[in-house]
């Protein structure tokens, strides 16, 4: 080939924020283009290491441009990657191989915000560690520095050059050594209003104030109490509320699931959240493979 393509690709359902855009064009120049190198092997639709460029895992895998040597022929597929026992507005972007994701926060899709704040899930419950994608690319690179060599010293200097940012091993760390939590800042626009989630372990709801009732619905109790409450307030035209239950319902047991996904799926569609609506099916799937 007599000219180099560039990478063109938005990894995941809305555009790339440019920041980890910038991250993936240096692994594709310094992973791929140095080496002239694109094999089919490296396409997983869940994780993958796309280059030496990169200290953690993307969760998404960049498409070869129109026209690259060994660019991939077949269907493009790109499975909505939902971590165990995590929720549809949790979109991951990059995997820690350990069961624990780092991603961005997304409860209103519709809203086309260039970017989100960042969180860290999977087998453990969410903590918001950054207020952007820049925030969460210097808590990954920060780990990068806790467990790496002197290659890998020198990868983070190289991305935290480009990205203007300073990552340190102590980086995110709290005196107890665990994460530092960052408030969950979902910037309500006018006339929209976020709701914490009432289980204390999810996000809440951000949603147009109209869309929300006067009173919780049931997250507790007999799964059939739950239904019919979130019914109920479905019916009077509060989807934001009867989403408010039914995520707290299932954060208090996901088996939960397959029973609330009908309602759950009715809350999105009254939102007109498609996307969130698609990713709750794939979370339906996957537990009706798991169980």
């Amino acid at each position: 080939m007599t000219a180099r393509p560039r990478w063109i690709d938005d990894l995941f359902p809305f555009p790339t924020p440019p920041a980890l855009a910038k991250v993936i064009d240096i692994a594709w120049e310094e992973g791929f283009l140095a080496t002239d190198l694109y094999e089919e092997g490296l396409y997983d639709a869940l994780r993958v290491q796309t280059s030496p460029a990169f200290p953690f895992d993307l969760c998404e895998v960049p498409l070869a441009p129109q026209g690259w040597e060994y660019c991939y022929a077949g269907e493009v597929f790109r499975r909505h990657h939902i971590p165990f026992m995590s929720v549809p507005e949790l979109l991951p972007f990059a995997d820690l191989g350990n069961g624990t994701c780092v991603g961005w926060v997304v409860p209103a899709p519709e809203l086309g915000r260039t970017d989100h704040p960042v969180a860290s899930f999977g087998h453990k419950d969410p903590g918001v560690i950054g207020r952007s994608t820049l925030d969460g690319l210097a808590f990954l690179l920060s780990l990068a520095l806790r467990g790496g060599g002197e290659g890998r010293r020198s990868q983070v200097a190289h991305l935290s050059a480009e990205l203007g940012i300073h990552p340190t091993p102590e980086y995110g760390v709290n005196p107890a050594g665990g994460d530092v939590e960052v408030p969950l800042d979902l910037a309500p626009p006018a006339g929209w209003r976020h709701e914490p989630d009432p289980s204390g372990t999810g996000i809440g709801v951000l949603a147009p104030a109209d869309a929300f009732a006067d009173e919780y619905p049931s997250f507790t109790g007999e799964t059939d109490t739950i239904l019919a409450d979130a019914s109920r307030i479905l019916d009077a035209g509060c989807p934001a509320s009867a989403l408010l239950g039914l995520t707290a319902a299932y954060h208090e047991d996901a088996q939960r699931l397959p029973a609330l996904h009908p309602l759950w799926a009715r809350a999105y569609d009254d939102l007109g959240r498609t996307l969130l609506r698609e990713r709750l099916d794939v979370m339906l799937e996957d537990h009706q493979r798991a169980f």
